[in-house]
């Protein structure tokens, strides 16, 4: 059957209306890019990057040639970029760009973005010190358990109801660790209900930790892949699940607790994020049943007026004779 010079025109409008959006889109993106990288630039000054001054400028900032010689990159390249053309930078060529224009953290994976690519990851680290709002914020979440961990999964500060599940005093400092604890606090594992899924989840979510810290090439991501080994060595279902490679982003979780003395516990647990890298934890009731047990579980008259200071060592052995009981 012979098409009709019509239809043929019909289709063709069709296809460009359906791909318009998208080209739309993108333009849309590049020329945020080149704004963006415009006003960066004219931030700069010489003696930012250790220029000598020069001649007048007519203009604020830095000269478009300038910021390509001092990111490695073709003028002609880098001025198309401020255009808004059609080009795809490298993660590599991205990097020196935000390098050379002073870009922070969150302005490098802004740029990244724009440009189409992931952005790259940052050196997190562990800061010697919780702010006291964040501390407060974790005790206001009585009656609900709640912990606060930084970027290492270190247990920094917790609440007494955390303390009563947990036990997060009577580890040495250098277990106090939220993947070391799942493994081996015993009366946590016997509480779990399904513990060898929460097991797993939380393997997983270590190998996103370690990816998202940049693996081997950060400090942050080495660390994260020694905490891995570790449980590898003492743990034989570490060892087991670890070779799956599961991967799954650290995110909210059902957990339920078959609790000894009130019974059924069953908790969403949040996971929400601090600056410097800090995680608060809070298992937030899930039912009117575990929220009238709660507060049964500290009783007011235990309270303490700070979280318990150091760790017990009459309560914790070293790992590879017995888990804390």
């Amino acid at each position: 059957m012979t098409r009709r010079p019509d239809d043929l025109m019909t289709r063709q409008r069709t296809r460009q209306v359906t791909r318009q959006p998208a080209d739309h889109r993108g333009q849309v993106r590049r020329d945020a890019l080149a704004d963006f990288l415009r006003t960066r630039r004219a931030r700069l000054t010489p003696a930012d990057v250790g220029m000598a001054p020069g001649v007048r400028r007519r203009t604020p900032g830095l000269r478009r040639e300038e910021i390509a010689v001092l990111a490695g990159v073709g003028v002609t390249w880098y001025t198309w970029l401020e255009q808004g053309r059609e080009i795809h930078p490298s993660p590599e060529v991205l990097g020196s760009l935000a390098r050379t224009l002073r870009l922070d953290p969150a302005e490098s994976d802004y740029l990244f973005r724009l440009a189409g690519n992931q952005p790259a990851p940052h050196a997190v680290s562990v800061p010697p010190e919780v702010p006291a709002a964040l501390v407060r914020l974790v005790r206001a979440q009585s009656p609900a358990p709640a912990f606060l961990m930084d970027a290492d999964w270190t247990v920094r500060a917790w609440n007494p109801q955390a303390e009563v599940l947990f036990d997060f005093s009577a580890w040495e400092p250098e277990d106090r660790n939220l993947a070391w604890v799942a493994f081996a606090h015993r009366p946590g594992r016997a509480r779990t209900v399904d513990w060898e899924r929460h097991g797993r989840r939380v393997l997983a979510h270590l190998r996103s930790a370690y990816a998202e810290r940049g693996g081997e090439a950060t400090a942050g991501g080495r660390r994260m892949a020694a905490l891995l080994g570790r449980l590898r060595e003492h743990f034989p279902e570490a060892a087991a699940w670890s070779d799956e490679h599961e991967v799954q982003d650290r995110k909210g979780a059902e957990k339920d607790l078959e609790h000894e003395r009130l019974g059924p516990l069953r908790f969403d647990q949040i996971v929400l994020r601090a600056p410097e890298g800090l995680q608060l934890v809070v298992l937030s009731p899930r039912d009117p049943t575990t929220a009238d047990r709660l507060p049964l579980l500290v009783p007011a008259t235990e309270v303490p007026a700070d979280p318990p200071p150091g760790p017990h060592a009459a309560r914790y052995e070293p790992p590879g004779s017995r888990m804390p009981d």
